[in-house]
């Protein structure tokens, strides 16, 4: 192309091109890049020797690159002159909206030699494809801004990232740019509706890079095209993790006992009434313990109360050993334990009472030359899949079986 379109000038014409006041590029026949000016270069991001041949297709979106290779194909310009719109994307990931305007060089017998081109951003008013400004300032807030943003279409393929985005999930901007924002988001956790709707939010739950999993509160914008359908979406998720990590406590501190661990009465009496309920529509049974520690009032009143609390622990470590995860085991009180123990006869509950007691039998405190045993009364009540009771009556006839367990010092 270069010798065929060679004539005197020519160095005062790229001169001219090189200074133009517009970003320009020349290409041959088949769309191969001969020549590109500072501007260009700017726009794209692309130095001169990235852009040259086919290197140009880089700076193009890929959802755009079919139709603006289809300017070069064979009658893909038969008006002489075509203006399109199309996005760059750069380096960073920021996206850029183009207005471009293509025209045919013809030689002077009128055989086509290649295109020239020139290329400016459109402003956001002239396309609907520019809805967002893409300009420096938009990018400058967009970039800097503390809370993590995306741009992504409206099937959730991610456009663009900030800094505290990729901070937030762990991963670089070129690789969340090969992602869909549903991709982020743990299995299970509802993603954010992308339905059209103006806004939405809510928290979910998004796996970082390293695997670890963060907590957000994440919002979503419609930006709407001349159309009136929605263009992008843009999302805004803050870590909350800090806060989530708060509640937890705050659910630790109101159902469970701060000394043990375990669940404190409220807790329990919750849990009590969940399984109960669950019970009943899968017909399981199961059993009702409570136990009473013996003695504990002297061991406060001679070896003092931190001996008093490591007796709570440790009746607490006991119960913990003996019974399973799935079962609910709380301290209701003072000295008194409660446990739903599930899935086991009457017969299996008594020998899981005998075994727990044993336990507690080798539990010694020294008070001086004085060594206190510690022991424990235990009521069983049995559930079946026939029984009438709500959780209170239960509690109440397992208390009832503690007493005469503690009055006949066997468990019953």
């Amino acid at each position: 192309m270069r010798a065929a379109m060679r004539r005197p000038g020519d160095d005062l014409v790229r001169l001219a091109a090189a200074q133009a006041p517009t970003a320009i590029f020349v290409a041959s026949v088949d769309g191969s890049y001969e020549y590109v000016n500072d501007l260009w270069c700017a726009l794209s991001r692309l130095e001169p020797h990235e852009a040259l041949g086919k290197g140009w297709k880089v700076a193009v979106h890929p959802d755009d690159l079919e139709r603006v290779v289809a300017v070069f194909a064979p009658g893909g310009s038969d008006a002489g002159e075509a203006v399109h719109t199309l996005r760059f994307r750069l380096p960073d990931g920021a996206v850029r909206s183009i207005e471009s305007r293509v025209s045919r060089l013809r030689g002077d017998d009128g055989q086509v030699l290649g295109w020239v081109g020139t290329c400016r951003e459109s402003p956001p008013e002239a396309d609907g494809q520019t809805a967002i400004v893409h300009g420096e300032r938009f990018r400058l807030v967009f970039d800097h801004a503390p809370i993590g943003t995306c741009l992504v279409d409206p099937d959730g393929n991610i456009l663009q990232v900030n800094a505290a985005f990729c901070r937030l999930v762990g991963y670089p901007a070129g690789e969340l740019l090969t992602l869909n924002v549903a991709d982020l988001s743990l299995p299970g956790d509802a993603p954010l509706a992308l339905d059209g709707s103006d806004q939405s939010r809510g928290e979910c739950r998004y796996r970082r890079a390293d695997g670890t999993i963060v907590w957000v509160a994440a919002s979503t914008s419609v930006v709407p095209g001349q159309d009136g359908q929605p263009l992008y979406h843009v999302i805004q998720a803050e870590d909350i993790g800090d806060r989530k990590q708060a509640e937890r406590e705050l659910r630790q501190l109101a159902d469970h006992d701060a000394l043990t661990g375990l669940l404190n009465r409220r807790g329990f009496m919750d849990g009590l009434h969940r399984e109960l309920r669950r019970m009943d529509r899968r017909g399981e049974y199961g059993a009702l313990l409570l136990l009473d520690l013996d003695n504990f009032k002297l061991v406060n009143d001679t070896a003092g109360h931190m001996a008093g609390d490591q007796v709570l622990r440790t009746t607490a470590e006991v119960l913990r050993r003996r019974l399973r995860a799935t079962d609910v085991i709380g301290r209701l009180g003072g000295d008194e334990f409660a446990a739903l123990v599930l899935n086991v006869t009457p017969r299996q509950a008594r020998e899981i009472a005998d075994e727990t007691a044993e336990a507690l039998r080798a539990l010694t405190v020294t008070a001086g030359d004085r060594t206190i045993n510690v022991a424990a009364s235990i009521g069983i009540v049995a559930i079946d899949e026939m029984r009438t009771e709500n959780e209170d009556d239960l509690l109440a006839a397992a208390d009832r079986a503690m007493y005469r367990a503690k009055s006949t010092r066997r468990h019953g």
